[in-house]
């Protein structure tokens, strides 16, 4: 007897399914990832063709799953599902789920996260939002996730290639849970080697100096000057200007605001002008750009410096997807992988021989309340 699938509507850009049958005092959760973990696509590509091309990723999915069911866990699906972008597709996502939950014979919830926000995995939102309707409350350390993003190489077994990222390895660490690849839960293979990638915030350093040389100062006081910002967009920049520099009188140039470089020069050449030091906080890669601001500082005899911010690319684009989501508040958007990956191919690092009287390296050093340091310190992509 098929069962039958109840939708919900309780989160936006979250697709939120469960079967009807009622059950109470489970405490366990054993949650999975969808594609490649509880399915695979019968065509053998990477991405399904349509909502038929699918099958069990091995034929012992469902008989474990009714195990885990049997033995008090309750059974959930957490999948991130970015392609479905328009209506056509989400009726065709739900129909194939409807297929996938008919062929299993114990209640299951399915939430698949449509839009890059705080429900996509490794984000915890979605495990919060099912804590909250588990009125018998949940066990975190007799839980555990499936899933095959997690972070392997090439080769990690003979002829398999790397896992596209390290998402959902990332996911269970948030929440606190156990973690197991499909191969190792359904198969039992032994654990393989994985790597969390480029940036483990949770081992981020807090305690470097703020800026180096630390033998000049920060802030001239007593002649105008003009500071021109370099580094990745959401390394820390906007907020280092207004905390250490706008307080002290230097008046504030931002591209995202002028909106063209023309603008930005004539608003520094007009503050020189008034005897007043300008920061010029844009990402500034390219030698020819900076040329332009040092050319106006010297033109107006004033001192010209640069600040260079040393977070790296992994570092700034964890930023990038706290601020947008943490802080909404903010108003920060949430920037394409594009800008990274710009910045990065145009980067000429900075140096005095350009004319700069000095060139001082900001390192990023998070500042907030521990609360806000925690939830920094988890993976947010």
């Amino acid at each position: 007897m098929k069962q039958t699938v109840k939708w919900l509507s309780s989160i936006e850009s979250v697709l939120i399914a469960k079967t009807v049958d009622k059950e109470v005092g489970r405490h366990k959760v054993a949650a999975f990832d969808l594609d490649a973990t509880l399915i695979s696509t019968k065509t053998g590509r990477v991405h399904s063709k349509d909502e038929n091309d699918w099958q069990w990723w091995h034929s012992s999915v469902p008989s474990q799953i009714k195990k885990l069911h049997d033995d008090g866990y309750k059974i959930v699906v957490f999948s991130n599902q970015n392609g479905l972008n328009s209506p056509t597709r989400i009726q065709s996502f739900k129909r194939k789920v409807e297929a996938i939950l008919s062929q299993l014979s114990m209640p299951v919830w399915l939430l698949a996260a449509m839009n890059k926000d705080q429900y996509r995995k490794p984000m915890v939102a979605m495990w919060n939002w099912l804590e909250k309707q588990a009125n018998d409350g949940v066990k975190i350390e007799q839980s555990f996730y499936v899933g095959d993003a997690a972070g392997r190489a090439d080769n990690w077994k003979p002829r398999q290639k790397r896992d596209h990222s390290c998402t959902d390895r990332k996911f269970a660490d948030n929440i606190g849970i156990g973690f197991y690849t499909p191969e190792e839960f359904f198969l039992k293979e032994p654990k393989a080697a994985f790597s969390w990638g480029g940036f483990i915030p949770s081992e981020s350093t807090q305690n470097e100096m703020l800026f180096t040389p630390s033998s000049s100062p920060l802030v001239l006081k007593d002649e105008p000057e003009v500071i021109v910002f370099v580094g990745y967009p959401a390394s820390g920049k906007s907020t280092f200007a207004e905390k250490y520099l706008i307080p002290h009188g230097y008046v504030y140039v931002n591209q995202d605001t002028l909106k063209t470089r023309n603008k930005c020069i004539a608003a520094c050449k007009d503050a020189l002008a008034k005897h007043q030091s300008v920061v010029i906080d844009n990402t500034n890669p390219e030698i020819a750009t900076r040329a332009s601001y040092i050319q106006v500082a010297r033109d107006a005899g004033a001192k010209v410096r640069c600040f260079y911010f040393t977070a790296d690319e992994h570092l700034a684009r964890h930023n990038n997807y706290y601020r947008a989501i943490q802080k909404p508040h903010e108003n920060r958007e949430l920037l394409s992988d594009i800008a990274f990956r710009t910045f990065k191919s145009r980067l000429q690092i900075p140096t005095e021989a350009e004319g700069f009287d000095e060139v001082k390296k900001i390192n990023f050093i998070f500042e907030g309340s521990e609360e806000e340091q925690r939830t920094w310190k988890q993976w947010w992509l």
